[in-house]
């Protein structure tokens, strides 16, 4: 057999004999949202597993079968979800996530912990901010306090966020739109009389309290506060009685008013016996104290009131002449006593020289009568120029006696 022979003769014969496949295991591990070709195949998650033969791939000519084993790892899954305000933003994965678009799903590639992508399922609530609008009038110098916050003319607009305020624990949001309403005022000016009084929003007004500033609550037309200025001037009309008057009984006092005007009419208390002008001054005797008003009117209508007192005093005062004459004039040349109308009657008087002798004596007498006194005489003789002691027992008004005494000089 030649060479060529021998070699077509092993080459039959190797076909003839078949090869040993060599056989390989291909493990890995990948994400589920990966897919593997092998040998034309796919694997993937609902295939993990399988084998391929490969035809004469091993190298000794024979098959390559590949044993495939893989394991398709699940991606990490999140759910995202809350509750939110509208107006507020939520970034996921760089997006924005919002009251228009709150549902959603994010994947991060290779976010998980075992290399593979993070999928983040967004579904968010988003709860709107309710918005209360004040809108009102407000009266100049009231204030509104909202939210903590006061608005008045000095602050009528602006908007206030009360954290959390709302259902969903969103904020509340407040616009206030304030109308001012300016406060009407008013002006009171007037003349009053001298006395006159005006009460006004319970303040007194008078001589001494003439003006100011009155606010009258809730008084306008919109319910709002008003402002009365009020300036009050009083006349200078006056009218005085005098000072009050001291008089022992049975003297006479006198009612002299002054006035700074003439007089419409007058009106007293008690009432005098002529009421007129003409008839003042009024005089009188009194024995007992009294007090007398009066009311005078002048030309604007304004009515004058004053008082004055008369004060009766109960001793009687008696005067003594210290020295006399009997050469002198009338009735000086006489010692007598003068004394007020209280004296009723000198029960007794006497007069004594320094050795104790009466030179005169009379009993139960009138005051004030000179002819009923010491003409200076003793025992029909001229009395000798000396000083004398004179005594009296004096009957009052009221029933009561008083006793006088001193000393009066004779002189020739």
């Amino acid at each position: 057999m030649n060479r060529l022979s021998y070699i077509l003769f092993l080459l039959f014969f190797a076909l003839r004999i078949p090869l040993k496949s060599q056989v390989y295991f291909l493990r890995d591990t990948f994400c589920a949202d990966q897919l593997i070709v092998i040998n034309g195949s796919v694997y993937g998650p609902n295939r993990p597993t399988g084998t391929e033969i490969i035809p004469g791939g091993a190298a000794n000519g024979g098959d390559s079968i590949i044993e495939v084993r893989l394991v398709f790892l699940k991606p990490a899954l999140t759910r995202l979800t809350g509750k939110y305000c509208v107006g507020d933003t939520v970034w996921v994965n760089g997006v924005p996530y919002h009251a228009g678009y709150y549902i959603g799903k994010e994947i991060i590639e290779g976010g998980a912990t075992n290399g593979c992508d993070s999928i983040i399922e967004v579904d968010l609530r988003f709860f709107p901010r309710p918005i209360v609008d004040i809108v009102q009038p407000l009266c100049d110098g009231d204030t509104l306090w909202v939210n903590g916050k006061p608005y008045s003319a000095f602050k009528p607009t602006g908007v206030e966020i009360i954290p959390g305020g709302a259902v969903g624990g969103c904020d509340s949001i407040i616009r206030v739109n304030l109308t001012i309403i300016p406060l009407p005022f008013f002006e009171l000016v007037d003349t009053l009389c001298p006395d006159e009084v005006r009460i006004i929003n319970g303040q007194r007004y008078d001589r001494l309290f003439r003006s100011g500033v009155e606010i009258l609550k809730g008084a306008s037309s919109t319910g709002c506060d008003s402002i009365l200025y009020v300036r009050f001037f009083f006349r200078n009309s006056w009218m005085s009685l005098g000072e009050d008057q001291e008089v022992y009984y049975g003297t006479e006092a006198c009612l002299e008013p002054l006035f700074s005007f003439k007089p419409v009419s007058l009106s007293w208390t008690p009432s005098i016996p002529c009421a007129s002008l003409s008839c003042l001054p009024y005089c009188k005797t009194f024995q007992e104290n009294a007090q007398y008003r009066l009311e005078a009117r002048d030309p604007y209508g304004c009515i004058l009131r004053d008082t004055i007192s008369i004060r009766v005093r109960r001793e009687a005062p008696v005067y003594a002449p210290n020295v006399f004459a009997p050469q002198g004039d009338w009735p000086n040349n006489r010692f007598f006593l003068s004394a007020s109308p209280g004296v009723v009657q000198i029960n007794r008087m006497f007069i004594a020289n320094r050795w104790g002798e009466i030179v005169y004596e009379q009993n139960n007498f009138q005051p004030n009568i000179p002819g009923l006194g010491w003409d200076g005489s003793f025992r029909g003789q001229e009395a000798p120029p000396d000083v004398y002691l004179f005594w009296a027992e004096l009957l009052l008004w009221d029933g009561r006696t008083e006793v006088v005494s001193g000393s009066v000089a004779l002189v020739r």
